[in-house]
């Protein structure tokens, strides 16, 4: 037993849950990670969540309702804008435990692969430690993008209430997101009701952020690591035809190159069965929730710090997926051009050089994530949503 201790202390790469220790603390406090013995249990533990949360989504539906009826236009835009997180929030959350099957393979994959690097050799290895950099800054981008703007709305609301409770004893008091309560309008600003409703809404606040810092982190660890995938391909070809010493050598290293290659597109279709339903639904919500937040700034005509950062948190939301898919592709497009140039004119051997003729033309095919084959995730992509959401923005306020 202590030599295993030992042993394990030793290695450099460890599993997914240690070595992204963030994203699977949040996918497990979420009740996302795709533990397949426990998905019932999760689904019915978020439910029972959601029931505790029911009185506030009442009241949340009937005033957005309300402020539609009464043509309340700047409160109901300011309701659709968390109706957009909401929405998402449900439809990640099913769709994650639904997908358990297919998330949980995809993890394995990536500790499977991080295990493997501790037997290879420091070149490879330079790899590995440049690509975890990369998917951990997307993992701490989205610890740190829904803590903070979570906290916000509560700080946002305490801050002001303190600051006007020593200017007056007539202040404001203010919710969490400020909104009229059906059938108890007249109470909900007294003591101790409010309290316990700011206290209630902090909770909601708690119950959503882990599941934003989870599933969307492992996207950016999910996309880096087929990127690596890629890049630890080439180098093994072009270190078959540098350093093999026989032609023998050279054809068994090319077949090793050749299986990681399949390997990796066998992930690339892991990763787009996994993140697919959720990158489409991510397109079609975060348009609506850029727009009207402009045109809440456009109706206050000035910049409403709370609403105006939960805007930026709606770019980010889609211009992360997007960079972290593009530079994906870019990868993709590279590694034929990388394969052409390894010393294969160096060995005239007919076989060699048609399973590196085969590599080459397999690669041709560019790695693109879509949201179900119907949305192309990259760069274009969030120039276009940004352009969309403006006209949008411009036709409601004609």
């Amino acid at each position: 037993m202590e030599l295993k201790i030992n042993v394990n202390e030793e290695k450099k790469y460890k599993g997914f849950n240690e070595t992204f220790k963030l994203c699977a603390f949040s996918l497990a406090f979420a009740f996302l990670y795709p533990n397949r013995t426990t998905a019932l249990k999760r689904c019915i533990t978020i439910t029972l969540i959601v029931t505790f949360c029911g009185g506030q989504l009442f009241w949340f539906i009937t005033y957005t309702f309300k402020c539609l009826y009464t043509l309340d236009i700047y409160n109901f835009a300011r309701n659709m804008t968390l109706a957009v997180v909401l929405v998402l929030f449900f439809i990640k959350t099913y769709y994650v435990i639904y997908a358990t099957s297919k998330f949980a393979p995809l993890l394995d994959k990536i500790s499977e692969d991080l295990l493997v690097a501790n037997d290879l050799e420091e070149e490879y290895q330079k790899l590995y430690d440049e690509h975890i950099k990369i998917a951990k800054v997307g993992e701490i981008s989205w610890l740190l993008i829904p803590t903070i703007m979570s906290a916000l709305f509560p700080i946002y609301a305490g801050c002001l209430m303190s600051i006007e409770s020593i200017q007056t004893d007539d202040y404001e008091r203010r919710m969490v997101h400020d909104m009229e309560l059906l059938f108890v309008e007249d109470i909900q600003s007294e003591t101790p009701f409010f309290q316990c409703m700011f206290a209630y809404n902090c909770v909601q606040c708690v119950v959503l952020v882990p599941n934003y810092c989870g599933f969307d982190g492992s996207f950016c660890i999910a996309t880096t690591h087929l990127r690596l995938k890629l890049k630890l391909m080439v180098l093994k070809m072009d270190n078959a035809f540098k350093h093999s010493k026989s032609r023998q050598e050279l054809r068994t290293r090319m077949y090793e190159a050749i299986k990681d290659h399949q390997d990796a597109l066998d992930f690339y279709v892991q990763l787009q069965n996994v993140y697919g339903p959720w990158l489409f639904a991510v397109f079609l919500l975060t348009s609506f929730m850029i727009s009207f937040n402009l045109y809440q700034i456009y109706l206050l005509q000035r910049i409403d710090p709370k609403y105006t950062s939960f805007g930026v948190v709606g770019v980010l939301h889609i211009y992360l997926p997007c960079h972290y898919a593009s530079n994906l592709t870019a990868i993709s497009e590279e590694i034929p051009d990388d394969l052409y140039l390894v010393k294969w004119e160096s060995w005239a051997d007919p076989v060699a050089t048609k399973l590196l003729i085969f590599m080459i033309a397999r690669a041709q095919k560019q790695l693109i994530v879509t949201g179900m084959g119907l949305v192309v995730f990259n760069m274009e992509l969030f120039k276009s949503i940004l352009q969309t959401s403006y006209s949008f923005f411009t036709l409601i306020t004609a």
